[in-house]
């Protein structure tokens, strides 16, 4: 089936389907994939906004936003190699939260078809918007492919900085799954080594907590009356979770460097539970510990990495 762009509320998407799945994204919205529908289970695989306004309000809470850097940074300031860096402050708490690409428009590069998958490939460039200068002062382009299968789905991140300076780079994403307001039949796996203690401010106290009442999320923890806003450091096990119901499996992977996941249901578990796969923790920049621990990094001046995370859906 094709490729085809459409307009939902207003907005060009594009729509990418073949006989298991329908995906749409949202080019102008941050690149968001906004919609995952599941044709043979007959359901919404990813939490859809209502609206075109639910969505802009609150960026960061439906289908798959891209965040760089990602959840939190302390007064929205840190310093990196001898530099001062002032993200925009946008929490009441006076913070800076998710970064700066969730809610600017990307542009759509390519599509294309190959061996019954489908792919679409967006790009967003730091230099095109004047007001990140002051916040973040490098010339990087983003790319993101999203290729649908028959078995789920691709998400391919590449960032190239043009930059003569080294850029603080961390990447992550918040996938909204749904459970279909039946927390009761769903059971979540992540193997994990340690929990990151948090100060009221939702961020790291720079202290790891032995992992407690998770000690069995590895084999599986059921959701049913769970509360989740936790960040867990996975150490050297696999990056790999699974979301999964009698007949229903999600396994949500990706690439090493995403040691650093917060799972968070918006209050007890009901209808979504958010995976979010991270490269650094919250607030890196200013956690004073090592970076093979934080996860803090920096794309050195030329250099380009990819990361990807894969989706893969399976049905007895």
């Amino acid at each position: 089936m094709p490729i085809t762009q459409q307009t939902w509320q207003g907005v060009p998407v594009h729509v990418l389907e073949n006989d298991q799945f329908s995906v749409t994204l949202c080019p102008s919205l941050g690149s968001n994939m906004i919609r995952m529908w599941d044709k043979i289970a007959k359901r919404e695989v990813l939490r859809v906004p209502d609206t075109l306004q639910a969505i802009q309000e609150q960026p960061g809470h439906f289908g798959i936003p891209m965040m760089m850097p990602p959840n939190r940074i302390r007064h929205g300031a840190f310093d990196f190699d001898g530099r001062h860096y002032q993200l925009a402050i946008n929490t009441p708490q006076g913070h800076h939260i998710h970064g700066i690409l969730r809610s600017r428009p990307w542009q759509v590069i390519r599509t294309g078809e190959a061996d019954g998958r489908l792919s679409i490939t967006t790009s967003f460039r730091t230099t095109d918007y004047p007001e990140l200068d002051e916040q973040y002062p490098h010339d990087l382009t983003m790319e993101v492919t999203y290729t649908l299968s028959d078995s789920g789905l691709l998400q391919e991140v590449s960032a190239t900085n043009h930059s003569g300076l080294s850029a603080p780079y961390g990447f992550g994403v918040h996938t909204w799954f749904m459970i279909d307001g039946e927390p009761e039949r769903w059971t979540f796996q992540l193997p994990t080594e340690a929990i990151w203690e948090l100060d009221p401010d939702a961020m790291p106290t720079g202290k790891l907590l032995p992992l407690g009442g998770f000690s069995s999320m590895a084999e599986g923890i059921n959701l049913a009356g769970r509360t989740l806003d936790t960040v867990f450091q996975i150490g050297d096990n696999p990056v790999v979770s699974v979301l999964s119901k009698p007949g229903y499996s999600i396994r949500y992977s990706g690439s090493d460097a995403f040691k650093q996941w917060v799972i968070y249901t918006k209050g007890e578990a009901k209808d979504t539970i958010c995976i979010e796969p991270y490269t650094w923790v919250t607030n890196a920049p200013n956690v004073p510990l090592d970076a093979s621990v934080t996860g803090m990094s920096a794309l050195a001046p030329g250099e380009t990495r990819t990361l990807w995370i894969d989706m893969q859906i399976t049905r007895d």
